[in-house]
């Protein structure tokens, strides 16, 4: 996978499942071998850690779109090793499907594209289940590999 110097903007090729949800991927980024989860701060709300995560859009697959938004959100260079599952929430404006994969970290880079607008922080399965707020995201984390080996 290429990786741009600049986070895509707009949504004129945003998916959007057959219920009118815009489709949603993301990743729970894993260090195997210290057995952590990359957490990064929102945008809207930069006191909250969440899990990578963004639109899937019509000139990529499911996993090169969650992908793309981990190297655009947290700098993560890394491989899919697994679908976590599709969780959809309605209670916003705009409904979403959220599809979790599992991602195996090979390399954090110092300069992405969302770098002046976050900050990424390493926790612990159990650090990362307390502190992402969002059901979907909670349960792409419980999900996860780490979560087998609790």
């Amino acid at each position: 996978m290429k990786h741009e110097a600049t986070a895509r903007t707009g949504r004129d090729k945003q998916i959007y499942d057959e219920n009118g949800a815009r489709v949603v991927t993301g990743c729970v980024p894993i260090d195997v071998n210290n057995k952590r989860i990359l957490l990064i701060s929102s945008r809207k709300h930069p006191s909250r850690w969440i899990l990578p995560k963004g639109g899937w859009e019509s000139d990529e697959d499911q996993e090169t779109s969650a992908m793309r938004e981990c190297w655009e959100e947290a700098g993560v260079k890394g491989s899919i090793v697994g679908f976590l599952g599709v969780w959809c929430e309605t209670q916003k404006k705009t409904p979403c499907s959220f599809r979790f994969f599992e991602m195996h970290v090979q390399s954090l880079e110092e300069n992405w594209p969302e770098s002046n607008e976050r900050r990424r922080k390493w926790a612990t399965y159990e650090e990362a289940l307390d502190l992402v707020p969002r059901q979907c995201m909670k349960e792409a984390v419980r999900r996860c590999s780490l979560g087998h080996s609790q």
